[in-house]
């Protein structure tokens, strides 16, 4: 049977992948919360299948990641006009960033998060689907 341990700052839950085991509470677990640390997969013996922490990836061991999309904004100048209101007014550069690259457009980089969190989806619930054996 397998197990899947979420680590987190100060604690380590174990978690049994079995029928019941659900993928989205995981991905919600790893996107949002502050706390989480890393997730692995673990067989019988204690060896490691799967993990979101790559130097804890072996030679045998999967490694998957899991990606957000984040906003970053550059500013590029600023103009002042005393008779409008606000009277500064800032030219900005917005940049949707994921952990592989930037796009320019947020449904870009949703659209490569959401393909890229599939496959890593497919590698979990390909040792939560493995019959016991």
């Amino acid at each position: 049977m397998k197990i899947g341990i979420i680590t987190y700052k100060k604690f380590a839950e174990r978690v049994l992948l079995d029928c019941t085991f659900i993928i989205d509470d995981l991905f919600n677990i790893m996107l949002s919360d502050s706390d989480y640390v890393k997730f692995q997969i673990v067989d019988e013996k204690e060896n490691l299948l799967l993990s979101t922490h790559y130097p804890d990836t072996q030679i045998k061991a999967e490694y998957i990641q899991v990606l957000r999309v984040k906003r970053e904004v550059e500013i590029l100048g600023t103009t002042y006009d005393a008779y409008k209101t606000p009277s500064l007014v800032h030219k900005t550069k917005v940049t949707w960033k994921t952990a592989h690259g930037s796009f320019k457009t947020r449904k870009e980089a949703q659209k490569y998060a959401d393909r890229m969190n599939l496959k890593a989806r497919l590698s979990i619930e390909k040792f939560i689907g493995q019959n016991q054996g």
